[in-house]
């Protein structure tokens, strides 16, 4: 388990979706942090910014203080006068007054710097009311109130009213009102937003084509792999469609590993088929004269008299000797084959229900002739992605091992079913079994042994390889085969291969 866990941790740490997980979190922490830190700075910098005005218009409210006693004993324009050299040209300053015995909103205008139009006042006074300005001013007319909120004039221009300083002077209220055209103040320095500055823009941009040309790369190696996917899937398949590695490569610096897997598949196929041919001519080079031999012995036997029993043992000997000389180079022959297809294994749908059945109506009769049982549990529809030249010895070799071991009357099981979402495939037989020391050790080569095995035909014939191609072809389909021995007597051998929906 400990191992295991170790496999999983060092895969996750050189998986290369991983590190581009990490990479995509990272890229969009770093906007995320910056947009609360300078969401701060900027609720700062608004706060330093109305503090200021709001610091001007006490200081605008103080000076005008003066005037507003002699109101109505100075002369016309003087408090306009004052305004003027109160204001920075930027600001627009604003007079209103309620009288002393008024309502507490009932504010007129008495003033403004710049000049305006006493209908534009009454217009601009009216929305101001409605909007509740007026009745944030403490019923004792003192104090300051910050506002930075924003305002439309009755020209349809958009302003801030900044900051409201209210006096309170023989009765009557006055309130000295700054406001800030929202276009200035947004180009001022303090008001400017960081995301509206080009050092803010430029970076944003670069972070951005950043972004993009990672998530191309990306893209763009996940669809070069995509490809490569498909064509080893196309090899290992024979299916139709582009199999060249390189003719697939978009990527340049790739193009040295794509021509080694072109070089790597072609050299597959032509080992393969060397290998296929070898086979052939070794197996009819040894056979011809093998043939010779036995073809030879016919008039011999005829010749020698019956009486002549060392004569008749050296012909009966030879014969044996040339029946096992044949099937040495027979199974020798099926060997090279079957590792010819190893080297290359083609993998495709097959209906693994419907070989295992056909193979079984071959070996129902022979084994009926032989007095032994067979019982087929086989589910049907059951698809797998395997090759016919490799399943068929799988299939072939486990009866024979069975039948081999199994006595008169004696019966063999046959299920095909699935497990855990893979085909699996076992053959039982009641045999002596194998001892638990030597079950790893049976799908060796040149491995046959079982413990009280029986006497009769084939049970002592085995020359250790049916397993050991059981074993290999298995593994060359990404399969699993295992055996054990069955509670009471008996042997299990079972084969896991991949389904295919």
């Amino acid at each position: 388990m400990e191992a295991s866990n170790r496999r999983a941790l060092s895969g996750l740490v050189h998986s290369f979706s991983v590190k581009l997980l990490v990479l995509a979190l990272i890229l969009l922490s770093v906007p995320l942090i910056l947009y609360q830190q300078f969401s701060h700075a900027e609720h700062e910098q608004e706060q330093l910014l109305i503090n200021a005005v709001s610091q001007t218009n006490r200081v605008t409210a103080a000076l005008l203080a003066p005037h507003f006693e002699r109101f109505s004993s100075e002369p016309a324009g003087a408090l306009q006068n004052a305004m003027a050299r109160a204001s920075d040209g930027h600001t627009r300053i604003k007079i209103l007054m309620r009288l002393a015995n008024a309502k507490p909103d009932n504010f007129i205008y008495v003033a403004s710097m710049p000049p305006l139009p006493q209908r534009y006042l009454n217009e601009e006074r009216a929305q101001l009311a409605r909007s509740g300005i007026f009745r944030r001013l403490a019923p004792t007319c003192d104090g300051t109130t910050n506002l930075g909120l924003p305002f439309r004039n009755p020209a349809g221009t958009r302003e801030v009213l900044m900051a409201m300083t209210p006096v309170h002077i023989g009765g009557n209220c006055w309130v000295v009102i700054t406001f800030e055209n929202a276009a200035d103040l947004a180009q001022a320095p303090i008001g400017v937003s960081f995301w509206k500055t080009p050092a803010m823009r430029v970076a944003a941009s670069i972070y951005l084509l950043s972004v993009v040309l990672l998530i191309w790369l990306f893209f763009h190696m996940w669809r070069n792999v995509s490809r490569f996917r498909a064509a080893a899937r196309r090899i290992r398949l024979r299916e139709s469609g582009p199999t060249s590695f390189r003719q697939l490569n978009t990527i340049p610096e790739l193009a040295r590993v794509t021509d080694d897997f072109d070089s790597l598949v072609d050299a597959l196929v032509l080992s393969q088929k060397r290998i296929k041919e070898t086979a052939e001519e070794n197996s009819h080079a040894l056979k011809t004269p093998l043939a010779v031999i036995a073809q030879s012995v016919e008039p011999l036997k005829r010749a020698i008299s019956s009486s002549d029993t060392s004569a008749v043992r050296s012909l009966q000997l030879i014969e044996r000797s040339v029946e096992r000389l044949d099937a040495m180079v027979s199974a020798q022959r099926d060997l090279e084959n079957a590792s010819a297809n190893l080297v290359y294994p083609a993998r495709r749908r097959i209906d693994m229900s419907a070989r295992v059945n056909a193979r079984l109506k071959v070996y129902r009769e022979t084994l009926a002739t032989e007095h032994k049982h067979l019982i087929v549990l086989v589910d049907d529809g059951i698809m797998v992605l395997a090759n016919d030249e490799l399943v068929e010895p799988v299939i072939d070799n486990l009866m024979d091992n069975a039948a081999s071991f199994t006595a008169e009357e004696g019966v063999i099981e046959v299920r095909l079913t699935t497990d855990k979402g893979l085909a699996s495939f076992s053959v039982m037989d009641r045999g002596p079994g194998v001892c638990p020391e030597l079950l790893l050790k049976i799908f060796e080569r040149a491995t046959s042994f079982r413990n009280n095995a029986p006497t009769h035909s084939g049970a002592r014939r085995h020359q250790g390889l049916g397993l050991w191609i059981v074993k290999r072809n298995v593994e060359a389909l990404g399969g699993k085969v295992h055996a054990r021995n069955r509670t009471g007597r008996g042997l299990e051998v079972v084969v896991h291969l991949q389904l295919c929906g």
